[in-house]
């Protein structure tokens, strides 16, 4: 037998509703998770810190789009360097559905170390970022 309802369903669209982005502080000094909680852009800046700080498919708690494949084992020029940053970069925190793009990227070199800044533009504004890369060129 087949159940049969009185129900009608509507024929109208669902409107998509923005969710907050709050999550728990992070504790850098003391290595705990606070109980206090950040949203809008401290909270982007937060994920950015996670994202760029973990290799991607290395930690069975995150998914698969969390992290970043950066690889520095091959010898490369500066300029492919460059190139490959950038492209990991994007590609780890576009991830993210609340960045919207990471632009303006400017490297800086000593001995083998190579610091990045770059721009992270989210929907809840834009902010620079500076990332180091040990061993980098």
């Amino acid at each position: 037998m087949i159940p049969q309802s009185d129900i009608e369903m509507a024929d109208e669209e669902l409107e998509a509703v923005a969710l907050p982005s709050k999550t728990y502080r992070l504790d850098l000094v003391n290595k705990r998770i606070s109980s206090q909680t950040i949203d809008g852009l401290e909270a982007i800046k937060q994920v950015v810190f996670k994202i760029l700080s973990t290799t991607r498919f290395e930690h069975l708690i995150y998914s698969n789009d969390f992290g970043n494949e950066v690889d520095l084992s091959a010898n490369r020029g500066r300029s492919v360097f460059e190139s490959e940053v950038e492209r990991w970069v994007e590609e780890a925190l576009t991830q993210d559905d609340r960045i919207t793009a990471v632009t303006s990227f400017k490297f800086a070199y000593e001995l083998d170390n190579a610091l990045i800044n770059f721009t992270v533009e989210s929907e809840f504004g834009r902010y620079q970022e500076t990332k180091e890369l040990a061993n980098g060129v």
